[in-house]
């Protein structure tokens, strides 16, 4: 992935900021993206209107079913278009061809009711993933929490939020002299012409919304991701090489050319003094071998596995038979008619046990795709003994932490300050019960405290691990006032908590 040309700004950023970047995205290129779910929904709904016998309520539950089918090459248009490679109607059949192919199946069988759909799509049509490893990195990606689930909710009343108000505006419009909507009859008859206006207004508010739907779930993909594959730290690296690797100026470019010139012509000159002074039979000598020992090692390399090996292979061919031979007879057996019709219905009935354990099958995924995914409660384990905390620092602790930072300060040392108020928080947290395995990183040991703890046991903890990133990835010192502060938090956080400060 070509993270130098993405249109937006690298960063981490949080779910619900990943949600209003994708809603700004869908107001930039809302008329692109609205002009191109037309141009797929209109076919599809002519097609389901010929299927459903023109009957307003089977067509409206059919299009809204193939919802994923407008909406995959909406996600390829703003996954280019967001690294300045937007394409245009031209391009509409690659699009198509790229959004529309044989992993989409799944969003519309069991993952069509997935509230995670417009988070997790990405994952199968932009990279690619299926079977084991697709199901390993959606475990990873469902890290985020219920964020996804929430927006799948809100964009789901906004559509009926539309589709009412659209309703009450036909009805409060028009003069009561004129024949006016019935609402009742456009909510519950299907045969009245009410309720087609009020399909008609579905379909207008879901085609408003899906925009909106695609780039905020694509939108928090990328804030994932950005967040696993620290992608802001990768292009900071990437611009730092390339500033590394700018072209010199002129006059170094012109005396590094003079210096490659001059060494060229000293190594012609030593290589003609060597072939004057040795004559060419005696090089040609000693460095070629004979002809025969030169074909005999050509043989021996070519001998080896490397180069190729025979394999016998057998086959099935037809035996050819006389032309004057007899055709076979085919005489059936006895009975054969009885066994066929047992046969039958062995089978019809074998179909039918095969579709009801395909359905309980398709059941059982839906509802593990909608098995919530909300916080854990903690795992108490007993308070952890001095030995095992300490194997959680570098160093050992002060007995008297926020006496040790305040020294650190007054040295002038902010880097150890704000080390040893870190190494102090992961310690609290193992003494809360929470189990950080080893090698854990910044960002993985705070999502297991937000998995594990109520949000009122964090206290400081979020703030003072992204102040240590900064300090620890982006050499970004924080200020005097900003350690105190933490420190005053931190204090309070281990008193609240029940905890010493030092261990």
């Amino acid at each position: 992935m070509e993270l130098e040309r993405i249109s937006m700004v690298l960063r981490p950023r949080g779910p619900w900021e990943g949600l209003d970047l994708g809603f700004a995205l869908a107001r930039h290129w809302f008329l692109p993206l609205w002009t191109r779910w037309w141009i797929l929904a209109l076919p599809a709904a002519i097609l389901c209107f010929l299927l459903t016998g023109a009957r307003p309520d089977r067509w409206l539950l059919a299009i809204w079913w193939l919802k994923p089918v407008y909406e995959a090459p909406l996600l390829v248009w703003v996954s280019r278009a967001l690294f300045g490679e937007p394409p245009s109607l031209r391009d509409l059949g690659a699009t198509l061809g790229a959004g529309l192919n044989r992993r989409l199946l799944p969003y519309l069988l069991w993952r069509r009711l997935f509230p995670r759909r417009s988070f997790v799509m990405p994952l199968s049509l932009l990279e690619g993933l299926g079977g084991r490893a697709a199901r390993a990195r959606r475990r990873v990606l469902n890290g985020i929490g219920g964020t996804p689930a929430w927006l799948t909710l809100v964009c789901y009343h906004f559509e009926v939020i539309l589709w009412g108000g659209v309703l009450l505006v036909l009805f409060l419009l028009v003069p009561q002299e004129l024949p006016r909507l019935d609402l009742g009859a456009a909510v519950t008859d299907s045969a009245s012409w009410a309720y087609w206006i009020s399909v008609l207004a579905y379909l207008l508010a879901f085609s408003v919304v899906a925009p909106f739907y695609v780039c905020a779930g694509f939108a928090l993909y990328l804030a994932r991701r950005t967040e696993l594959e620290a992608w802001d730290l990768e292009l900071a690296f990437r611009r730092a090489r390339e500033d590394q690797d700018r072209p010199r100026s002129a006059e170094t470019i012109g005396g590094a050319a003079r210096g490659r010139t001059l060494a060229a012509w000293s190594a012609a000159a030593f290589t003609t003094m060597l072939l004057t002074l040795v004559p060419h039979e005696t090089v040609r000598a000693d460095l070629l071998p004979a002809p025969e020992e030169a074909r005999a090692l050509i043989e021996e390399v070519l001998e080896a596995r490397d180069f190729g090996s025979q394999h016998e292979i057998r086959i099935w061919v037809p035996v050819s038979r006389d032309e004057g031979a007899p055709d076979p007879q085919w005489v059936l057996p006895e009975g054969f008619g009885e066994a066929a019709v047992l046969l039958g219905h062995f089978f019809k009935w074998g179909l039918l046990g095969f579709a009801v354990i395909a359905l309980g099958l398709l059941a059982f995924r839906i509802l593990r795709e909608w098995r919530p995914s909300g916080p854990r409660r903690p795992v108490l384990t007993p308070p952890l003994p001095a030995s095992t905390s300490s194997s959680l620092r570098l160093e050992a602790l002060p007995e008297d932490l926020a006496a040790a930072v305040r020294a650190s300060l007054s040295d002038g040392d902010r880097r150890r300050a704000l080390s040893l108020l870190y190494r102090a928080s992961i310690v609290h947290l193992a003494r809360l019960g929470l189990e950080i395995p080893a090698g854990t990183t910044e960002n993985e040991c705070l999502m297991l405290a937000r998995r594990a703890l109520p949000a009122p046991m964090l206290g400081p903890l979020e703030h003072l691990t992204r102040v240590w990133q900064g300090l620890a990835y982006g050499h970004l010192v924080p200020s005097r006032p900003l350690i105190e502060t933490l420190l005053a938090d931190w204090c309070r956080w281990t008193a609240a908590g029940g905890a010493k400060q030092g261990p």
